[in-house]
């Protein structure tokens, strides 16, 4: 893509950096976007996929973090955590690690989340390691933090947290519903309420397990355990 050459990112101060002719990456979402709502969502992953690989170059190795505030640097951290999400929505689980990881170099306070994701790949590749500090920066209150607990013990020892479970079971059941049914249907209810300002707690449990579920599908009997639980 011509439109992805001119682009370079520059300092602002001691601490902020901000891109430079970055329109392509506003441009890049928007153009993928279009694309998922036309149905070619596999052209919109390479197109997203590209402009991730273009960041990284212009980033190179120097200690860059990103400006949040500015447009085009906000779109360039954007795109990098859709490609990361698209990488692990078709099973490469490595390549979404890396990208993840390049995001919060870029923007330190993670303005995106992406450490949650990023921490149940880390249990899917087994790195408990980058798994404990990424711990660090998940609300032990949340809903992801205690099914991240019995994803973790499971892939550990093939058993099941029981405390983890009672909480998700007894403080986020919509959560716990979600991940032990059978079915997720994205009906017109479900995408009706992704797209209000305050979706429901089943509605964000079903977003998760979708942006989550090659990894269920390759440990199906962790979700088979937690039915039976």
């Amino acid at each position: 893509m011509s439109s992805m050459r001119n682009a370079r990112v520059v300092p602002i101060s001691s601490e902020l950096w901000q891109i430079q002719n970055g329109e392509c990456f506003v441009d890049i979402l928007r153009r993928s976007e279009r694309m998922e709502q036309n149905g070619t969502w596999a052209e919109a992953c390479e197109l997203r996929f590209e402009g991730a690989q273009y960041l990284l170059e212009i980033v190179g190795e120097d200690d860059v973090r990103l400006d949040w505030n500015d447009k085009e640097s906000r779109a360039a951290m954007e795109l990098l955590y859709r490609s990361a999400a698209d990488n692990l929505l078709v099973g490469e689980i490595e390549m979404a690690v890396a990208l993840w990881e390049s995001l919060l170099d870029l923007d330190e306070e993670d303005h995106l989340e992406a450490v949650v994701p990023l921490a149940f790949a880390y249990v899917e590749i087994e790195d408990y390691e980058c798994l404990e500090n990424a711990l660090f920066d998940i609300s032990p209150k949340s809903p992801e933090y205690h099914l991240l607990m019995l994803w973790s013990e499971y892939r550990r020892s093939g058993g099941i947290d029981r405390d983890a479970l009672r909480q998700l079971r007894t403080r986020h059941k919509a959560w716990y519903g979600e991940f032990v049914a059978e079915e997720h249907p994205a009906d017109e209810a479900y995408l009706k309420d992704c797209q209000s300002e305050r979706p429901m707690q089943q509605t964000e449990a079903r977003e998760f397990w979708f942006a989550t579920q090659s990894i269920w599908e390759r440990n199906i009997e962790f979700i088979e355990a937690l039915q039976k639980a």
